[in-house]
C-alpha cells in the first residue's frame, strides 16, 4: 500500500509542482533502455555535444585543458575525435575546486555539494545542479527497477561512509527542521545546501525510502561486533539490504559458523565495491535473497546496474553516462577486454566531468541480455590501483586474489602488499587461530606472482581499513603501467 501510495500520488505530484523531476526521469530511463541501439546512441551523442559545448564556454578548467589539446568541441563530430580529449584525473579536479571547475554560469549558493568517500585516502569536493541531482535520483530509482523491487521498500544500508551532502567547507552537520528554518530565516549565505542536508538526511532518506544507515564494521571484526549487525537487521527487517560486499560477505561467513538462518529480504544490492560470482552467490545463499552487483560513485551516481536476467553483468544507463573502456595505449578496448573505466557525465552542467579516470578496471560486453534491453553491460574487476603487473607480463586483478583466498581454509580476511615489482608481503588474519601451511601457501603464490618474487607471510589480528570504512585487501606498485594517462602524482 505505501509503494503504491508514492508510485500513485506522492511521486506524480512532487514533479507536477515542484523542481523535483526525478520521477519524470526515472520513468524516461525504464522505458529508453528498450529503444533501438540507433536511437539512443544518436541521443547520447546529441547530449555529449551539448555538455562539450558547456563545458569548454563556461568551465575554465575545461577550456584552458581543451586549448591545451587544440580541441574546440564544433570539431568533435566522431568518437575518434571525441578520444583526443584529454582525461581528466581525480588530482587535476581537486587541485581546481572550486574556482576553476565550476561553471561560471551556476552561481556557488545555488548548489549541492559533497564529498566522495575517501576510498583511496584523498576526498574530492564535487558539486551538482538541482536538474543533476534530479537524474541521479532516478539513476537510483532505476537501479532498484532492474532488481525487481518497488519504491518505498523498506532499506537497511551497511555501508563504509558513503558520499554526504555537505557545506561548502566539506563538514555535514545534522540540521533537523528548526536548523533548516534558522537558516532560511536569518539568510544564511549557506542556505541552500542546508536545504539538501536536511531533504536528504531527514526527509527523503528515512521518511520516503524507510531507509536506516548502520555504521561501517569496527576494525578487528569481533565476534561479538558481528552478532550486532545481524541483531540489527533481524530488528529493523529491511525488504532490501544494501552494503559493501566485502562487509556483507563477513557477516554471511559469520552466519553460516553460527548456522543463523537467512533473514527473508527480498534483495541483496551491493554497491560500494566489486564483488565475484562466487561471493554474490555465498551472500545470497546466506541472507537468502538474490543479489544484484551496481556500479557507481559519488562523482556519477549510479552508473549500471545488474538486472534479473543478466547475471552478474550490469546494464550501462547511457543516456545518463557516457562510458568508455580504455587501454594504457590510448585505444578503446575490444569486448571483453580489461581496461581502464573512463566516464563523462551527461547530466551534470554545474562541474562537468568529461572523460573523467574512475580509478576502476573491468570490461564490457555486446551480448543481448534475456531481459530484452538493448543497453551495453559491463563488468567491474577491481580498483586500478590494487591490479598487479608481475614481471612476465601478467594483470592482475582485485577480483583474481578475492577468488583465489576470500575463501582459502583457515584465512578470515587478508591483504596483499606489493612494495615493489619482484617484493611482497601476504597479511593474513585467521579464523579462530586455525593452522595455516604458510609453505604451501607461499608456493601458491609463487605461481601466481612468479618464482623470482619475495614473499613474507605474517599473521595479524586484523587489516586496517582506508579511513572511508573500505578495504584495499590488494595494494600494488606495478598498476601504474595499466594505466592511459601519465600523472607521477596520482
Amino acid at each position: 500500500m505505501y509503494s503504491f501510495f508514492l508510485k500513485k500520488i506522492v511521486m506524480p505530484l512532487s514533479y507536477r509542482l515542484s523542481k523535483n523531476k526525478g520521477w519524470q526521469y526515472y520513468q524516461k530511463y525504464i522505458d529508453s533502455e528498450y529503444h533501438s541501439l540507433e536511437d539512443r546512441k544518436r541521443r547520447q551523442w546529441e547530449k555529449l555535444k551539448r555538455i562539450l559545448h558547456h563545458a569548454y564556454y563556461n568551465v575554465p578548467f575545461y577550456r584552458r585543458k581543451f586549448d591545451e589539446a587544440n580541441i574546440k568541441p564544433e570539431n568533435v563530430k566522431t568518437k575518434d575525435d571525441f578520444k583526443k580529449i584529454p582525461i581528466t584525473t581525480k588530482r587535476e579536479l581537486m587541485r581546481n575546486f572550486p574556482q576553476n571547475v565550476i561553471a561560471k554560469n551556476y552561481s556557488l549558493k545555488n548548489l549541492r555539494f559533497s564529498n566522495t568517500s575517501g576510498a583511496s585516502g584523498r576526498f574530492l569536493m564535487l558539486a551538482n545542479d538541482h536538474e543533476d541531482i534530479n537524474h541521479k535520483y532516478a539513476a537510483k530509482l532505476r537501479s532498484r527497477y532492474l532488481m525487481g523491487v518497488n519504491i518505498g521498500e523498506s532499506i537497511l544500508r551497511i555501508s563504509p561512509n558513503e558520499c554526504q551532502p555537505c557545506l561548502p567547507d566539506g563538514t555535514s552537520p545534522s540540521i533537523g527542521l528548526f536548523s533548516y528554518l534558522w537558516t532560511i530565516l536569518t539568510n544564511k549565505k549557506y542556505k541552500s545546501q542546508a536545504y539538501y542536508i536536511f531533504m536528504e538526511k531527514k526527509l527523503v532518506n528515512p521518511l520516503l525510502h524507510r531507509r536506516k544507515t548502520l555504521s561501517p564494521l569496527g576494525v578487528k571484526l569481533h565476534n561479538e561486533d558481528l552478532r550486532w549487525y545481524i541483531e540489527m537487521i533481524k530488528k529493523y527487517n529491511p525488504r532490501i539490504l544494501t552494503g559493501y560486499p566485502l562487509y556483507l560477505y563477513l557477516l554471511a561467513r559469520y552466519m553460516e559458523e553460527n548456522s543463523i538462518s537467512p533473514f527473508g529480504c527480498k534483495v541483496v544490492d551491493l554497491t560500494g565495491g566489486s564483488s565475484t560470482k562466487w561471493m554474490r552467490d555465498f551472500i545470497g545463499e546466506k541472507f537468502g535473497a538474490p543479489v544484484y552487483q551496481i556500479y557507481g560513485s559519488c562523482e556519477f551516481g549510479r552508473v549500471a546496474s545488474e538486472c534479473q536476467q543478466s547475471l552478474g553483468l550490469m546494464h550501462i544507463l547511457e543516456d545518463f553516462c557516457y562510458v568508455e573502456f580504455i587501454k594504457n595505449t590510448g585505444e578503446e578496448a575490444k569486448p571483453k577486454e580489461l581496461a581502464n573505466i573512463i566516464i563523462t557525465s551527461l547530466t551534470n552542467y554545474a562541474m562537468p566531468l568529461i572523460r573523467y579516470e574512475c580509478q576502476d578496471v573491468g570490461w564490457y560486453d555486446l551480448k543481448s541480455c534475456g531481459c530484452g534491453r538493448t543497453t551495453k553491460l559491463m563488468y567491474v574487476e577491481g580498483r586500478l590501483q590494487d591490479l598487479i603487473i608481475t614481471n612476465d607480463g601478467k594483470v592482475l586483478t582485485t577480483h583474481f586474489f578475492l577468488e583465489k583466498f576470500l575463501n582459502y581454509p583457515g584465512i578470515r580476511l587478508f591483504q596483499l602488499l606489493q612494495y615493489r615489482g619482484d617484493r611482497f608481503e601476504f597479511r593474513i588474519v585467521r579464523r579462530d587461530n586455525a593452522n595455516i601451511d604458510t609453505v604451501r601457501l607461499k608456493n601458491i603464490l609463487y605461481e601466481l606472482l612468479g618464482k623470482r618474487v619475495q614473499i613474507e607471510i605474517n599473521f595479524t589480528d586484523y587489516i586496517k581499513p582506508q579511513p572511508s570504512g573500505k578495504y584495499r585487501l590488494v595494494r600494488s606498485s606495478t598498476y601504474e603501467k595499466f594505466r592511459c594517462i601519465m600523472d607521477p602524482n596520482f
